[in-house]
């Protein structure tokens, strides 16, 4: 049962409420195909991790304007709208785990008069990866919010976006630059999480920031070998592919063999290079995507006619577009990386955003 707790800038049980906590369903994606002469149907779905569908459920949400001075509550209840016309983060407890989804509202019925001083909106979160990311403990912070600024309120709605590389992770919203002050995730025991978000007339407010963050996995090369070996643990209950790979140093056609699956890198590159969603980049400039590709091993691998002597190239799976995609497995995952200059020192970093359904 996953408790949600806030939307945007938008505390519950805070500034608004929620009437009752909805159902959240869980819909995969099927495929099948009824047996002409057997019994059931083909379902291809088998060995592979399942897909899931979007999600949509509608909450009601409360406003006790009696909490707040009379001057003020016109303006908050433009900032409760303000915070559902906003594309962002709808953050949820499930257990010892703060998770948040990408979430738009679809629609908001017109705020009344549940009774005297409340207001009641009906809104349809839509949630379009079907999927809760599990927030990552070095960039959430829990900030004091005993009383709230509306002034403050809406500056945290209007934030300039951060300029960190690994804002792009390709599943994620865009992250806001609130100060890096309050309490991280990462300092507070589990069995403490519940108190401190989940408490009834919550005083604490989920920001999100990435000036600390902090890698997944990291690790460097030995002097005088040209390889590292990277092993770290996804912090995912579900397979992802939201990842980055950040490298610092000099390499010559890198190889890459992300548990099992083998890629290459083509050129020669120093400084920092990030792979994030497939795409390269060396310090402020993009590769041809033709340069990143999959390692050919043998003819098992590909037919002949990509299997050519002098350059062999696979058409990789994961993306339509043929770009290199990896998985992050919850548990350990293990990346090897060949052709580092022997004479210097890497340094290797991934991010994973890991998921939950």
């Amino acid at each position: 049962m996953k408790k949600l707790v806030q939307f945007n800038e938008l505390v519950f049980n805070h500034t608004a409420y929620l009437d009752q906590q909805p159902d959240i369903t869980i819909d995969f994606k099927n495929s099948k195909n009824t047996y002409a002469n057997s019994h059931g149907d083909y379902s291809p779905e088998r060995c592979t991790p399942r897909k899931v569908n979007s999600k949509q459920f509608d909450v009601t949400v409360m406003v006790d304007k009696n909490k707040f001075p009379c001057e003020d509550r016109e303006v908050i209840e433009q900032f409760v709208l303000d915070n559902f016309f906003s594309v962002g983060r709808l953050w949820a407890i499930q257990g010892d785990i703060l998770l948040w989804s990408l979430a738009k509202v679809l629609t908001v019925s017109e705020g009344y008069d549940e009774k005297r001083g409340y207001l009641s909106f009906t809104v349809s979160f839509y949630l379009s990866e079907g999927v809760w990311h599990i927030a990552d403990e070095t960039a959430t912070y829990f900030d004091d919010y005993h009383q709230c600024d509306v002034t403050d309120c809406y500056a945290a709605l209007e934030r300039d976006l951060c300029d960190c590389c690994l804002c792009n992770i390709k599943l994620a919203p865009v992250k806001r630059c609130p100060p890096c002050k309050g309490k991280r995730l990462c300092d507070i025991p589990k069995n403490e999480l519940i108190e401190v978000i989940g408490n009834c007339g919550n005083n604490k407010k989920i920001s999100y920031s990435c000036c600390e963050q902090t890698a997944t996995g990291e690790t460097e090369s030995e002097y005088d070998s040209n390889t590292a070996h990277l092993q770290f643990d996804g912090h995912t209950l579900y397979e992802t592919e939201d990842v980055v790979l950040e490298i610092c140093g000099t390499f010559t056609d890198l190889g890459i063999t992300w548990n099992g699956q083998q890629s290459i890198v083509e050129g020669t590159y120093t400084g920092e290079t990030v792979i994030n969603a497939g795409l390269v980049k060396n310090n402020c400039n993009y590769l041809d995507i033709d340069k990143f590709h999959g390692d050919c091993v043998n003819n098992a691998d590909c037919s002949d006619q990509d299997c050519g002597s002098k350059n062999p190239k696979i058409g990789v799976t994961g993306s339509n577009s043929g770009i290199v995609s990896w998985t992050v497995k919850k548990g350990m995952n293990n990346v090897i990386l060949s052709g580092f200059k022997t004479n210097e020192i890497q340094t290797i970093k991934v991010f994973v955003g890991g998921i939950a359904l």
